[in-house]
C-alpha cells in the first residue's frame, strides 16, 4: 500500500492544489444570504463574486502552457500557489461587494495557473495505458469540490463567520507548496513558440468581456445596455481571435485540435454537460434557504451529498470505461444527470423522499461523465499537442461552469420578481426555481446527442481491457516518449 501510495504521490499532489481552487470556485454558493446581509446587497448580485473568479481564471489558462514551457512547469505551479494564497486573504479582509469581485478576479489568475499547469505535470509523467487511473485522482477535486465547497461554506460560514472561508485556504496551500517542492520532479524550461502576445490579448479580452457581460446581466453592477455591449464586444475579440488562430502555428489556444474528433467530444460535449454544475452550484443552495427554508447548515449537508454519489463511482467509473468502452457509458450517464436535475422540479419539502436519492444519483453520474471527458480528450494527441489541449480544457471547463452560473441567474431573477432584486435575502417562491431546473436538467440529454459523435473504437488505447475487434495499435513516436 506504501508503494501505491508513492506510484500517486504526484497526482494527489497536484489533487490537493486543484481542491482549493475547486472549492473556491463554488464555496461562495451557500453563504450568499449571510453576505448578501452582511454587504447589504441583493442577493443575485453574489453571483458576480462567484462568475468573475471563473472568468479570470479562463482568461488567462490559455497562457499556462506556454508559461510552463517557458520557465518550467514546476516553477509556475509554485508561483501560481502563491498568487492563489495572497488573493485568498485579499478575499478574507473586503467590505464591498466590488472589493470581493475584484480580489476574486486576482484568485482566478491564480487558479488559471495552478489547474493545467498541474494536469500538465502529470500528462507529462505517466503513461497513455495508466492514463485514466491517474485522471481518477487529479478528476477527484472536480467530484467533490463543488459538492464539498457549499458544506465547508455552511460550516465555516455559520461558526467562524463568512470571511474564515477564504482563510482556510492557506493550511491547505501550504501542504501543497510543501509536498511540491518534495515530491514533484524538477523539470528545465523547454524550447517554448514564440509567444502570441495578441493572440493572448484577443483571448483574454474577448473571454473577459463576454462572460463579465452576461455575468452582469440584471443590473446590479452594470445597466442591461452596458452587459449586453460589453457581451457583444467580447463574442466579436472571440471570433476575431478564431480567424487569426487558424493561420497561426503559435496559438494559445489551436482550434487545429479540434480535427481530433475525441478532443471535440471532451471539450464541446464536455461544455454543455457542465453548464448544469454551474447553474445548479447557485441554484440548489438558494433553493434549499430561500425556497425552502433550510438552515446555512442544512442546505450544505444536503448538497455535499452530491460528493458521496460521486465518491462512490471513483473505483467504478475507471472500469466501466474499461468494460463497456466511452460512448454509450457516457451517453448513459449524462442522461442520468439531466433526469436527476429535472427530478428537483418535484421536491417541496426538505423531508421529500425523492431529494437524497436525487442528489445521490446526480453525483454518481456526474463522477462517470467528468472521468470520461477528462480523459478522452487526450486519447488522440500527440507529445506537442498536451500543452496546448491541457490549457483549452481547463478554460472550457471555467467559461462552462461561468455560463451556468450566469444562466440561472438570470432566469432566476426574471421568474422571482422583486425577491431577487431586494437588498439582502428574501423568501423566493419555489416556483421561481422551476425554471431554472428545467433549463439546467436539458443539458444533459443535450451533451448526450454530442457524445453520440463518438465512433465504435474512439479512445479505445485509454482502456485496459480492449475489445476483440480492436487491434492494438502500432505505438508513434510521440506516444512512446510519453510513455517513456
Amino acid at each position: 500500500m506504501l508503494n501505491r501510495l508513492r506510484e500517486n504521490i504526484l497526482p494527489l499532489t497536484v489533487a490537493l492544489s486543484l481542491l482549493m481552487e475547486l472549492i473556491d470556485a463554488t464555496v461562495l454558493a451557500t453563504a450568499i444570504p449571510v453576505i448578501a446581509r452582511d454587504l447589504s446587497v441583493p442577493v443575485l448580485s453574489l453571483k458576480m463574486a462567484m462568475a468573475t473568479y471563473l472568468i479570470s481564471l479562463a482568461a488567462f489558462v490559455p497562457i499556462s502552457g506556454w508559461l510552463a514551457d517557458r520557465f518550467g512547469a514546476k516553477r509556475i505551479f509554485l508561483a501560481a500557489m502563491g498568487v492563489f494564497l495572497f488573493a485568498s486573504l485579499l478575499c478574507a479582509v473586503q467590505t464591498s461587494l466590488t472589493g470581493l469581485v475584484l480580489a476574486r478576479a486576482l484568485q482566478g489568475v491564480g487558479a488559471a495557473m495552478m489547474s493545467p499547469v498541474g494536469r500538465l505535470i502529470v500528462l507529462r509523467h505517466t503513461a497513455k495505458s495508466e492514463m485514466t487511473r491517474a485522471m481518477v485522482y487529479v478528476t477527484l477535486p472536480a467530484l467533490i469540490g463543488p459538492a464539498m465547497g457549499p458544506f465547508v461554506g455552511a460550516s465555516v460560514t455559520t461558526f467562524l463567520g463568512w470571511r474564515s472561508i477564504f482563510l482556510m485556504n492557506l493550511p491547505l496551500g501550504a501542504l501543497a507548496i510543501w509536498l511540491t517542492l518534495r515530491h514533484m520532479p524538477a523539470d528545465e524550461p523547454s524550447s517554448a513558440a514564440p509567444f502570441d502576445l495578441w493572440g493572448f490579448v484577443l483571448s483574454a479580452l474577448g473571454l473577459g468581456a463576454a462572460m463579465t457581460g452576461l455575468s452582469a446581466l440584471g443590473e446590479h453592477i452594470l445597466p442591461w445596455q452596458a452587459a449586453a455591449g460589453l457581451s457583444g464586444l467580447g463574442v466579436a475579440l472571440l471570433y476575431a481571435y478564431w480567424r487569426r488562430a487558424q493561420t497561426r502555428s503559435d496559438a494559445l489556444l489551436d482550434p487545429r485540435l479540434f480535427r481530433h474528433r475525441t478532443f471535440d467530444v471532451s471539450i464541446t460535449g464536455g461544455l454543455i454537460f457542465r453548464l448544469s454544475n454551474g447553474a445548479i452550484s447557485l441554484l440548489l443552495p438558494l433553493f434549499f434557504q430561500l425556497g425552502l427554508g433550510a438552515s446555512v447548515m442544512v442546505s450544505g449537508a444536503l448538497t455535499g451529498l452530491t460528493a458521496v454519489g460521486a465518491l462512490s463511482m471513483r473505483v467504478w467509473a475507471p472500469r466501466m470505461l474499461d468494460r463497456f468502452g466511452f460512448k454509450w457509458v457516457m451517453i448513459a450517464a449524462a442522461v442520468l444527470r439531466g433526469l436527476t436535475i429535472f427530478g428537483f422540479a418535484t421536491v417541496n419539502s426538505i423531508s421529500d423522499w425523492q431529494l437524497i436519492p436525487l442528489l445521490l444519483i446526480g453525483g454518481a453520474a456526474q463522477s462517470v461523465v467528468f472521468t470520461a471527458v477528462n480523459t478522452i480528450g487526450f486519447a488522440d494527441l500527440d507529445t506537442r499537442e498536451m500543452s496546448p489541449a491541457t490549457a483549452f480544457t481547463a478554460m472550457s471547463r471555467q467559461v462552462s461552469l461561468a455560463l451556468g452560473i450566469a444562466l440561472a441567474g438570470v432566469v432566476l431573477e426574471l421568474t422571482a420578481g422583486a425577491a431577487a432584486t431586494t437588498t439582502g435575502a428574501e423568501m423566493i417562491p419555489i416556483t421561481a426555481f422551476l425554471w431554472g431546473f428545467a433549463i439546467a436538467g436539458a443539458t444533459g440529454p443535450l451533451s448526450a446527442l454530442y457524445f453520440l459523435r463518438l465512433r465504435k473504437g474512439d479512445a479505445d488505447g485509454l482502456r485496459r481491457k480492449r475489445t476483440r475487434h480492436a487491434a492494438p495499435a502500432p505505438a508513434s513516436t510521440s506516444s512512446r516518449q510519453a510513455a517513456e
